[in-house]
């Protein structure tokens, strides 16, 4: 069996540019657009807005993928929230949304130190069939709190146990491969591996593609086939997606 897993910034719904189309769910039904044809069933967002006045106050941008999702492809659609920035009565963090079923196992809050926000981490338990394993999504900070927050997350998830799981974390590192960021998630404290593609652009590629790759999804546990994950060449926000291919 196999499960394809997505990793995206989706920038707040924004355009690439910076800017809301108009109307704000233009580019959140374009996204959920893209995650069916990709035939993804895991998908971890990053820069997920809930009912700001930048993106719609009446507007849970996970809420609203995954119903959208829901809808266009005929199978329940479930998601997880996690929030970076309490602008009460708003929000902003980062989301798990899936076609299988998804439990919360675990919230990390990692807060500013060198940057001006707090950034969070949140895994969840995604049960298919008799099996399971579990889903991380996290978007790390700047100015070197990236590398600070990276070996929070590693030492959360040993601590919890979650180290000898079946484990794939999707995040923004806000770092590129072979920073000390980039490291700490394969090597600190338990080892992990970047389920690829090496070297292809993430950011910003529409500007220059030997930009960086900034987007990635570690595993550990998992069978996954690093030769056969890929950037998926799509500029809605200033991210590209990243998928991969898990085998169970």
């Amino acid at each position: 069996m196999t499960i394809n897993i997505l990793t995206w910034n989706i920038k707040a719904g924004q355009n690439k540019d910076g800017g809301y189309p108009d109307p704000k769910t233009e580019n959140l039904d374009k996204i959920a657009d893209e995650i069916k044809t990709s035939g993804a069933s895991i998908v971890c967002l990053q820069e997920v807005d809930a009912y700001t006045i930048r993106s719609g106050t009446n507007i849970h941008q996970a809420e609203y993928i995954s119903n959208k999702l829901t809808a266009i492809t005929g199978t329940t659609w479930n998601y997880k929230y996690i929030t970076s920035i309490n602008m009460n009565p708003c929000y902003y963090g980062n989301a798990i949304i899936s076609s299988c079923s998804l439990t919360t196992a675990l919230r990390v809050y990692l807060s500013k130190v060198n940057s001006s926000e707090n950034r969070s981490f949140l895994l969840v338990r995604v049960d298919f069939g008799s099996s399971y394993f579990y889903v991380g999504t996290a978007h790390l900070g700047l100015n070197g709190d990236q590398v600070i927050q990276a070996q929070k997350i590693k030492d959360e998830l040993n601590n919890n146990g979650f180290s000898n799981e079946r484990l794939i974390i999707g995040c923004d590192l806000n770092d590129g491969e072979n920073s000390d960021t980039y490291n700490i998630m394969l090597n600190n404290v338990f080892s992990m591996v970047d389920s690829g593609p090496a070297g292809i652009c993430t950011l910003e590629c529409y500007n220059n593609s030997n930009n960086p790759k900034i987007d990635f999804l570690f595993n550990c546990g998992t069978s996954i086939d690093a030769t056969k994950s890929k950037v998926l060449q799509v500029d809605i926000s200033d991210h590209r997606p990243v998928m991969a291919y898990i085998n169970d």
